[in-house]
């Protein structure tokens, strides 16, 4: 893959579009680790502005799935959700630069939850909106290309061994931690493929990175969903858990229970079902997990990363993220007598 680096040209941006003039330098803000966003103030408007990253564009499956993503934004929003769709125009929610693609957002105003703060009541209404938009029906978003698309991922290895000799060669200080820990991979990536089947009778359309950096809370304390670029097809009970594990703290090294039992309780309150056994849901949840850390090996090797920051990330990202799968296989257990427990 050719390494791309990001060719930012907001005044053309403006104009190519009809933004309005720009008033001053747009501000970078905190956005997630893929990509980059900017506070964009306009004459007309002011926007949110993500410059989506240029090694992410050049995968054959990047437009299909962006576009998917904020047409299930859409259509959350459409169904009560209180979601912020992209920008459309000429019909399109991708706009295009000089080879370089953005997305277009209204300016909204609002502060996420701190990494690793519980909040009881928040936890009561990310429960109320995940079983909310479980049950809204994207099935006329899809097509067969999302079919192919999927069955693409879901044959793709990961080249571990290689990358750990590499790793070792250009002095990569992760290089040790990955070759310790290569048998325990394999291990993660059979728990994986044996759990895989048991989840596969049962998938939703749902946003997939429900965190607390995707939700503003405005000062009335309404949550405002951000931040839909994951969006496409999961096990229900798998994402369950998975939006639990964020808001109870897990992240930052001290779940609290309490909030863990109350989002999953609250969710099956509101009409969210769990359709599988907690085992595979757990069992599957390395997936994520094992596909993060191939992503951040590979930027961290200079194989898909736009600039030196960019490997910086992939390289701060692989050793984290190592320690985060050993942290979640060890909690496992605890888990699964949480969730077996009766609320």
């Amino acid at each position: 893959m050719e390494n791309l680096n990001y060719n930012l040209n907001f005044e053309m941006l403006c104009a190519k579009y009809e933004l309005g003039h720009l008033k001053n330098e747009p501000e970078q803000v905190t956005g997630g680790l893929l990509h980059r966003m900017y506070r964009l103030q306009t004459d007309k408007a002011l926007y949110a502005v993500k410059a989506l990253n240029p090694q992410i564009m050049q995968r054959d499956t990047a437009l299909y799935n962006y576009t998917l993503s904020e047409k299930v934004a859409n259509m959350a929003y459409q169904n009560g959700i209180n979601a912020v769709p992209a920008i459309v125009s000429n019909d399109r929610f991708i706009h295009e630069v000089e080879s370089q693609y953005y997305l277009l957002f209204p300016w909204v105003e609002g502060k996420t939850l701190p990494s690793g703060e519980i909040n009881i009541e928040c936890c009561k209404v990310i429960g109320e909106i995940l079983a909310k938009i479980h049950k809204i029906n994207f099935s006329t978003l899809l097509d067969h290309h999302f079919n192919e698309n999927l069955e693409a991922v879901n044959a793709s290895t990961v080249r571990w061994n290689e990358y750990a000799l590499k790793a070792i060669q250009d002095g990569l200080e992760w290089s040790s931690l990955l070759l310790d820990n290569l048998n325990q991979i394999n291990h993660w990536e059979q728990l994986v493929d044996s759990s895989a089947e048991q989840l596969s009778n049962h998938r939703v359309i749902s946003h997939r990175d429900l965190d607390q950096k995707n939700i503003l809370w405005d000062e009335h304390q309404i949550p405002i969903i951000i931040d839909w670029e994951a969006a496409g097809p999961i096990h229900p009970t798998q994402e369950l858990i998975d939006v639990a594990l964020y808001w109870s703290g897990f992240e930052s090294g001290s779940i609290n229970k309490d909030a863990f039992c109350t989002l999953i309780s609250t969710y099956k309150d509101r009409g969210g079902e769990i359709y599988a056994n907690w085992s595979d849901v757990l069992n599957y949840g390395f997936q994520g997990k094992l596909e993060w850390l191939a992503y951040n090996i590979r930027r961290s090797l200079g194989l898909e990363s736009t600039d030196n920051t960019e490997r910086e990330l992939g390289t701060l990202e692989v050793i984290s993220t190592i320690n985060a799968l050993k942290d979640y296989e060890n909690f496992i257990p605890k888990c699964i007598e949480w969730c077996n427990q009766d609320y």
